[in-house]
């Protein structure tokens, strides 16, 4: 997430994609199923939410790589974990790499097979600030990204989503943040940027209440207003104005409606404390629940009104 020092910084950054195909991992949780075909109706009800499968996500990347620093080793091996648990779901993947602080480093995007190329983005990035496991900022926002992938897999809802989990947010040694997120949106192109319906972005959900729905005010509201009204019927939810400070700012920048889930400002945030110890998994439960309840909602109608707007 932001450092509270600087907000808004504009960047832009290019490189190379490079693209991971549908390979099944048969030790993860489920049999892959990319032959799906064209037009075939799916199953709109998605499975349920598991805050136990959540929270081994938030362990395999708070406690088993610890520290993600954006071009840094232990980014690659969160992109690695992440990418691997998509195809296992069945979902298709790509790594968009490019540079930045004199490495690499990635998004990764999945998609269901036969989906539709531009609906609503939803994301969380993977890498954390020097020294901070990152259980909060952001493994919680990941972990919820991934069950959510994996509840919606065969599911009509999964036609109409793209998962990211992006690469370079926090602030790195080039004074830009969002770096991954901004990649994004640039290589929508101009056509991209018209047609995607909206972007949300999932970011330190695992330590307060309630839940807040926050956008920048840069783009239209319709979606930060949507998913707020959805999830509050479900979940507590709050509704703010905030700062460019999560990977919905380059959508909102470019035009695109955005919203920023998150549970506020907690002591952790960015120091050595932010550990699975310190993570209330109730309050990732409650988010993950809350989202489900927005996803199995998510329909063809609702990303045409986003763009309606526009």
């Amino acid at each position: 997430m932001w450092s509270t020092a600087i907000v808004g910084l504009l960047l832009a950054t290019a490189c190379a994609d490079g693209a991971i195909g549908p390979t099944p991992d048969l030790a993860t949780d489920r049999t892959p199923s990319t032959s799906v075909a064209a037009g075939t109706q799916l199953d709109e009800e998605l499975r349920h939410y598991s805050n136990e499968r959540a929270m081994k996500h938030v362990e395999k990347l708070a406690r088993g790589i610890g520290p993600r620093v954006r071009a840094k080793p232990a980014e690659w091996k969160a992109s690695r974990y992440i990418a691997r648990k998509f195809r296992s779901y069945g979902y298709e993947t790509k790594v968009q790499k490019f540079s930045v602080d004199g490495g690499t480093s990635r998004n990764v995007v999945a998609w269901w097979p036969d989906s539709r190329k531009y609906g609503l983005v939803v994301g969380g990035h993977m890498d954390t600030v020097r020294r901070s496991p990152g259980a909060n900022d952001n493994a919680s926002g990941i972990a919820v990204l991934l069950e959510m992938a994996r509840i919606s897999a065969d599911r009509e809802p999964a036609r109409l989503v793209r998962f990211v989990a992006f690469g370079a947010e926090e602030f790195g040694t080039n004074g830009q943040h969002h770096n991954g997120s901004q990649v994004y949106v640039n290589r929508l192109g101009k056509g991209g940027r018209k047609w995607l319906g909206g972007m949300v972005s999932i970011d330190m959900v695992g330590n307060g209440r309630p839940l807040i729905a926050a956008t920048t005010g840069m783009a239209p509201q319709v979606v930060a207003r949507t998913v707020y009204n959805k999830m509050r019927n479900k979940v507590a939810m709050s509704y703010r104005i905030t700062c460019d400070c999560s990977d919905n700012g380059p959508f909102e920048r470019a035009g695109i409606p955005g919203v920023f889930l998150w549970s506020g400002f907690e002591p952790n945030h960015h120091e050595p404390t932010d550990t699975v110890a310190n993570l209330e998994q109730k309050h990732v439960r409650r988010t993950g629940l809350g989202f489900r309840y927005f996803l199995k909602r998510v329909d063809l109608g609702m990303i045409r009104r986003f763009r309606r707007v526009r």
